[in-house]
C-alpha cells in the first residue's frame, strides 16, 4: 500500500485500549492519526469497487482467501453453540459463541497470517474480538462493524494484505463477514446496539449502504428508486451490498418500508447513485464516526495511534488516491 512500511510498523504490538473517555475528547479523536487513516482507508475501498459486483473475478492473495476461511470457521461455532432461548435482550447462547471466538481465535489467526506477522497478532485480535457484537449486552451496531474494518485497516499497516487485495476485501471478505453479523443477529436476537432511534439507515450496518452505493453506478443496473422494489432487488441482492442489506431489511421488519426505514425510503428518492454515495461519506462521518457512545469504544494501540496528526501531514499512510492505502472516512 505504501512504499515502505509506517513508522507504526516497527514498534512491538500492544493490547489496544479505549481512549476517548468522554465528550472533550471527540477533537483529538478527530485530529487524530487513527480518525485520519482510518477516514482514508474506508474512502480508499470506497473508490476500489466503484462499479463492480460481488460474484465479479478480483485478484485475492493466500492471506486474504485464509481470512475468509477464519470467517468459515466462526461461522461453523453458531451450529456448536446452539440457542438458549430468547429472554428479553437478546439470546445467552451468543456469550458461548462468543466464548468460543475468545478461545480460538489466537490460533485461528496463527494459522492465516505467515509467522513473520505473529508479534501483532495480541493486537489484531483485540480488533478481532470487538466486531462482532458485545457478550454482556448481546448486541451488536455499526461500532462492531467499524472495529472489523480497523481490524482490515491493521492488516493492510503491517502490509499481510496489500493495495491488490483493495476490492476483495470489500467483495469477499468483508461480504463474507456481513453474512456471519445476519446469522449472528438473527441466531442469538442480538439487540441493536445503543437505542433503536439513534442508527440512521439499519438497526445494525452502515458500510454495506456506503460502499454498496459505490458498486452502483449511475450508468448501473438500476435507479436509486428501484433499489427498495422487491423486483429489483430480490434477483440482485447477491451481487450488491446494498441491495443485500434492504433485502436483509425487509426480511427482518414488518410494515411499510418508508415507515421502518424511513431515511432508506427518502434516499430512495435520490436522482443518482453517485449524490448517494457522497451523501453516505458525509453521514458516515455525522451518525458513526463522530458519535461519541460509538467512539468511546475503539481500542488504540501502536497500529491504531491516538497521537495527533503531525502538521503539516502530509499523505499520511496511503500515497496512492485510487489504493487501498489511501481512505477517508
Amino acid at each position: 500500500m505504501s512504499d515502505s512500511k509506517s513508522e507504526d510498523n516497527a514498534t512491538s504490538s500492544q493490547k489496544p485500549v479505549p481512549k476517548i473517555k468522554d465528550i472533550s475528547m471527540m477533537k483529538a479523536w478527530k485530529d487524530s492519526k487513527a480518525y485520519r487513516e482510518y477516514t482514508l482507508f474506508v474512502q480508499s475501498l470506497n473508490r476500489a469497487v466503484h462499479g463492480l459486483k460481488n460474484s465479479d473475478s478480483v485478484p485475492m492473495s493466500p492471506i486474504l482467501e485464509k481470512l475468509i476461511i477464519l470467517l468459515d470457521k466462526l461461522d461453523s461455532f453458531i451450529d456448536q453453540c446452539p440457542p438458549k432461548g430468547r429472554s428479553r435482550f437478546g439470546d445467552a447462547g451468543y456469550r458461548d459463541w462468543y466464548a468460543k471466538l475468545k478461545q480460538e481465535s489466537e490460533q485461528l489467526l496463527k494459522e492465516a497470517l505467515p509467522e513473520q506477522f505473529h508479534n501483532y497478532i495480541e493486537e489484531l485480535n483485540a480488533y478481532l474480538h470487538d466486531s462482532f457484537g458485545n457478550s454482556t449486552r448481546l448486541d451488536y451496531g455499526t461500532g462492531h462493524e467499524l472495529a472489523f474494518v480497523l481490524f482490515l485497516l491493521c492488516l493492510c499497516k503491517i502490509e499481510a494484505l496489500t493495495e491488490q487485495d483493495s476490492r476483495a476485501m470489500v467483495l469477499k471478505l468483508f461480504a463474507r463477514y456481513i453474512d456471519l453479523c445476519r446469522r449472528l443477529q438473527r441466531t442469538y436476537y442480538l439487540e441493536p446496539a445503543g437505542s433503536k432511534g439513534q442508527w440512521c439507515l439499519d438497526d445494525y450496518q452502515f458500510l454495506p449502504f456506503l460502499w454498496g452505493s459505490s458498486q452502483l453506478t449511475d450508468d448501473g443496473p438500476i435507479e436509486p428508486k428501484q433499489a427498495i422494489d422487491e423486483r429489483f432487488y430480490r434477483d440482485l441482492s447477491n451481487d450488491y451490498l446494498y441491495l443485500g442489506a434492504i433485502k436483509y431489511i425487509n426480511e427482518v421488519k414488518t410494515g411499510p418500508f418508508f415507515e421502518h426505514s424511513s431515511t432508506l425510503y427518502d434516499i430512495s428518492n435520490v436522482a443518482q447513485w453517485s449524490k448517494v454515495n457522497q451523501g453516505m461519506l458525509k453521514m458516515y462521518h455525522g451518525e458513526v464516526l463522530d458519535k461519541f457512545p460509538i467512539a468511546q469504544h475503539i481500542l488504540f494501540g501502536n497500529l491504531i495511534s491516538f497521537d495527533p496528526v503531525p502538521k503539516p501531514s502530509g499523505d499520511g499512510l496511503f500515497k496512492k488516491p485510487a489504493s487501498v492505502t489511501q481512505s477517508t472516512k
